[in-house]
């Protein structure tokens, strides 16, 4: 679990504004959290790090956690989506954050 959270303090700090935010980084960590009692049941972490992974974006992250989050029956909304999102982006993907407003 440390290195999770050792994770989401480098994205953070890593990141274009170069802003640490609290709030951010509970985000990813309630995306693992998340993702480790509803994902990894049927993924191993390989299928983020394979070469042919589908998501090429973090916009197909985010539709891929959604899509997949409405044909398990997850009642997730947006807050959910984004913050598994976040901890896969942060702890697989890398792919570039996009600005967002608060």
């Amino acid at each position: 679990m440390r290195t999770y959270r050792l994770l989401a303090l480098a994205w953070l700090l890593l990141s274009p504004s170069g802003v640490l935010s609290a709030a951010a980084a509970e985000d990813v960590e309630r995306g693992r959290m998340l993702y480790e009692n509803h994902c990894v049941s049927c993924h191993e972490s390989v299928v983020h790090v394979r070469d042919d992974h589908k998501a090429k974006s973090l916009g197909e992250v985010n539709w891929q956690i959604a899509r997949w989050a409405t044909e398990r029956r997850l009642d997730w909304g947006y807050d959910e989506v984004r913050d598994v999102s976040r901890y896969l982006n942060a702890r697989f993907y890398q792919f570039p954050k996009p600005v967002e407003c608060e």
